[in-house]
């Protein structure tokens, strides 16, 4: 297969990698910071619902490769350096083979999704290394990230001890809750916060975040 075949059958893509890892990227800048959007595919899943009551960094020691695989942030980074090391390989002809090019890539995306995560994982643990009891999470008020529906899991992020961290929340309410709604938690069960839809002109609990 001479250059230009090559070009032609990886080149899209690779594009269509590069791409889609920045709109993800720029999503979940926009819709969350680090979350992935968090906007987040956990919060779908519940591969990190034990952030309720461990955090976000405790859940990736516990919930190891599986949790990671799961998280929007892995596959956002994944596709941005699997698609920008390919190009840079087609472009420099780093190697001579189209497969070696393309398994490279994907080694090289999936080091960094893993590293990428598991690093603002860590960050996100509470000082001190200590994990809040389930008491610490009650009369926080906080910011829906993922759309909450009636009998659907969403994600609420909280200030606690510190630190920011994201929250797998359900509510009892018949209403759904949009993202952007301003929550209070009312209830811990098992690792998932019970929450409703919070009023910002009553006085703000003490230890509460908006």
């Amino acid at each position: 297969m001479d250059r230009l075949d090559r070009m032609d059958t990886l080149l899209p893509l690779y594009v269509f990698a590069a791409v889609l890892g920045a709109v993800l990227l720029v999503f979940s800048l926009g819709f969350g910071g680090e979350t992935d959007a968090d906007a987040d595919l956990d919060a779908d899943l519940g591969a990190d619902g034990a952030e309720a009551g461990e955090t976000d960094a405790a859940h990736a020691d516990a919930g190891g490769l599986f949790a990671t695989l799961v998280s929007l942030r892995f596959w956002t980074f994944f596709a941005t350096f699997f698609g920008v090391t390919g190009l840079l390989f087609e472009g420099l002809g780093v190697l001579a083979s189209p497969v070696a090019s393309a398994v490279v890539s994907a080694a090289v995306g999936f080091a960094a999704g893993q590293v990428v995560v598991r690093v603002l994982r860590h960050l996100a643990r509470p000082a001190g290394g200590e994990v809040p009891d389930r008491g610490a999470y009650l009369g926080k008020t906080g910011r829906v990230l993922v759309p909450i529906t009636p009998g659907g899991l969403g994600k609420v992020r909280i200030e606690l001890a510190g630190r920011t961290v994201d929250v797998s929340a359900r509510t009892e309410d018949d209403a759904p809750i949009a993202a952007g709604t301003t929550v209070l938690l009312v209830e811990m069960r098992d690792q998932t916060a019970i929450v409703e839809p919070y009023d910002d002109s009553e006085p703000t609990p003490t230890g509460s975040t908006t």
